[in-house]
């Protein structure tokens, strides 16, 4: 008995050494990350740039919109186009704000009516607008699971913990 214990004593890992395997896990897997960010920042701006390209490709090859009908000194990129719908769709917002137009009915000697004085008048023949139905009504979707794998159901986290945790299980069998 006293050998098997002298046997085992001999063999067993020496504190420093768990230690050292278990940074040594901790930084690989560290690496792994920077290495993985680092494909995918890499992935991301090369598609960014791609874009661009693309984008400045069109504006080559479609060549300008014009705002008149005429070719003359008139013709405006597509981004200035955009603008100035924005700022169209903006003054048109402002003129029909309810501070503008109670102005405009002062100006011409009108005022506002309280919604007691309205008289409704029905009009024979007339149809009321319908409402319009752009979509089915939402429904609850069932997706059948049974024919995927257990292994593609884990997310990377979950498997990153489960890797921990038999790693520290390991270290915890183990006995100095």
């Amino acid at each position: 008995m006293k050998k098997t214990n002298h046997l085992t004593h001999a063999y067993s890992q020496a504190p420093w050494r768990k230690q050292t395997y278990l940074i040594g896990v901790i930084l690989l897997f560290l690496v792994c990350a920077a290495i993985v960010a680092g494909i995918y920042l890499n992935v991301t701006a090369r598609a960014a740039a791609v874009g661009r390209q693309i984008q400045e490709m069109q504006v080559r090859v479609y060549g300008y919109h014009y705002l008149t009908g005429d070719a003359g000194e008139n013709y405006l990129p597509i981004e200035e186009l955009e603008q100035k719908i924005a700022n169209l769709s903006s003054q048109l917002a402002y003129l029909t704000s309810y501070s503008v137009m109670s102005k405009r009915l002062m100006k011409v000697d009108l005022i506002p009516i309280d919604a007691y004085s309205v008289v409704y008048l029905e009009v024979p023949g007339y149809v009321e607008r319908q409402t319009t139905s752009l979509a089915p009504p939402p429904q609850p979707v069932v997706i059948n699971a049974s024919g995927i794998a257990p292994e593609f159901k884990e997310s990377l986290f979950d498997w990153v913990v489960e890797q921990v945790r038999k790693t520290t299980q390991l270290f915890n069998e183990v006995q100095p």
